[in-house]
């Protein structure tokens, strides 16, 4: 708060003391001068208004005529003035790219104590790269294009949906001329605009109103990103740690919804900077990979009368268990810090079948990173024991029954628990988010803060996929996948939560 001089304009510019007696004050009246005032002093309000600063207006003239406001778009920003929209807060007169750059600011930022050091991802890393890059650079278009695409999707803004169409092709284009001029200097930059060019299309292209694009469209930013993380190393550019296990994760994950083949350059973790648990974890992450990319083709149209194909049924069955022991012998051996508590509260009276449970268990966490490694963990096992109930499924009319039927049991108790611990784990996740957004979230109804539901998407994804997860966890789990897609925005999670885009 300012609090300016309270005496009359007239003293103030010859810089003499005012008496402050209005209308006129002693010595104007005494020199014959004018005496006037400020249109707030008139009012008797002795507080000058802040209303100008918070529209972003100048307080005084600049000094030279091609300087800007402070602010977030400094000097050689590409970004153009847009007339502001009804939807967007009008008490703030910004241009809309500013509105739209600040909003993605806030959807990644999250006090570092809620988010812990656990489950890195790649969205805070871009505006510290977004401000060392030039006004003209793929990643500045990159965040423009996707920063647009996000607020009109989430406020459902018209001129923003159609500006970032026009910016998203400029972005392409501008990676294209990048990638042959690569540079230390450049290479995270390029990466960061793959990945942000995969956000958009998962934003735009799914929607109803837009053309969808071939097949697995949105895959190939990703790709393109996983495809530096290897340039980077042959070429010997320096490494950022964090952001190389970020993306590198990020582009695992794809790749296991997708069901796709493990790129070599990614296998090993520990080239990547993963160790102790993480690593330990990592190796799991790829034989899940690598498991589900056997899986799809031999479980999706299997041939009983083939030999062949019936062997490699039965070893996927085997292999799958061996995995899924691994699994459930991975947290043997975690520190304390990173396991969980558990505790039972009784049933709360509930109209919503969805929410009344008896013995409802609640898991305590060190922090939502936390939560976040044990949810995808979870979402691993889920896949593992799909995967084997299935290739048990399969191999029913060739093998004993019993012991077929036996081991189908035991993937679905596994499959029960685990989601019921998955859904656990989510409800801490939505009740530890900043009190900013919401210290409790009780209904899935409610939108997480988007940083919290990047976290969840994905072990919600597979969670929803999975065919053998109970209709009442089921249910909750789609509940808060479609909370998590309004939150970021993400019409593809939308379209996994009404009708299913993978299988496991």
């Amino acid at each position: 708060m300012v609090f300016p001089s309270p005496g009359c304009q007239t003293c103030r510019k010859r810089k003499v003391k005012c008496d402050c007696t209005r209308p006129l004050c002693q010595r104007c009246r005494t020199g014959d001068r004018r005496c006037t005032w400020d249109s707030d002093e008139q009012t008797g309000l002795h507080f000058r208004s802040e209303n100008a600063f918070a529209m972003g207006l100048q307080r005084r003239p600049p000094k030279t005529s091609g300087s800007q406001a402070p602010g977030l778009m400094g000097s050689g920003s590409t970004f153009s003035l847009v007339s502001n929209n009804s939807r967007i807060q009008p008490a703030l007169s910004l241009p809309l790219e500013m509105h739209a750059l600040y909003y993605f600011a806030d959807s990644v930022s999250t006090e570092r104590h809620i988010l812990g050091n656990g489950g890195p991802e790649y969205s805070p890393h871009v505006l510290h790269h977004w401000e060392l890059a030039k006004p003209d650079s793929c990643l500045r278009l990159a965040l423009e294009a996707y920063s647009h695409a996000l607020i009109g999707r989430k406020r459902d803004v018209r001129p923003a949906l159609c500006l970032s169409q026009r910016v998203y092709a400029k972005a392409v284009e501008e990676i294209q001329n990048a990638m042959s001029t690569i540079s230390s200097d450049t290479i995270y930059q390029v990466m960061l605009a793959m990945m942000l060019m995969g956000g958009y299309e998962n934003i735009m292209y799914f929607a109803r109103e837009y053309t969808a694009p071939p097949p697995n469209a949105s895959v190939c930013h990703e790709k393109g990103a996983a495809s530096l993380l290897s340039a980077r190393r042959e070429r010997g550019f320096a490494a950022d740690t964090e952001l190389d296990k970020a993306i590198r994760q990020k582009c695992l994950r794809i790749i296991i919804l997708r069901g796709g083949a493990m790129p070599a350059w990614l296998e090993d973790g520990s080239d990547w900077g993963e160790e102790g648990h993480e690593l330990e974890l990592d190796s799991l992450i790829i034989r899940v990979l690598t498991l589900r990319n056997k899986s799809i083709s031999f479980l999706r149209d299997m041939d009983n009368a083939d030999p062949e194909i019936v062997n490699e049924v039965k070893s996927i069955a085997m292999e799958a268990y061996a995995l899924d022991y691994d699994l459930a012998s991975w947290p043997l051996g975690l520190a304390q810090d990173w396991r969980f508590q558990v505790s039972r509260t009784h049933p709360q009276p509930s109209l919503n079948a969805v929410n009344a449970r008896a013995n409802t268990p609640s898991h305590t966490y060190s922090s939502v990173g936390h939560a976040a490694i044990w949810n995808r963990y979870r979402a691993l096992r889920l896949i593992t024991n799909s995967i084997q109930k299935r290739a048990f499924f399969a191999l029913k009319s060739l093998s004993d029954g019993y012991i077929v039927d036996e081991n189908m049991q035991r993937c679905q108790v596994n499959i029960n628990n685990l989601a019921v611990d998955l859904r656990c784990g989510v409800e801490f996740s939505l009740t530890s988010q900043a009190p900013a957004r919401g210290a409790k979230v009780t209904t899935f109804l409610d939108e997480p803060h988007p940083s919290i539901a990047a976290l969840l998407a994905w072990p919600l994804t597979v969670a929803v996929s999975v065919d053998a997860v109970e209709l009442p966890e089921k249910t909750w789990l789609k509940g808060v996948l479609k909370a998590v897609a309004r939150s970021l925005g993400h019409t593809l999670l939308e379209s996994v939560s009404d009708h299913g885009e993978f299988k496991f």
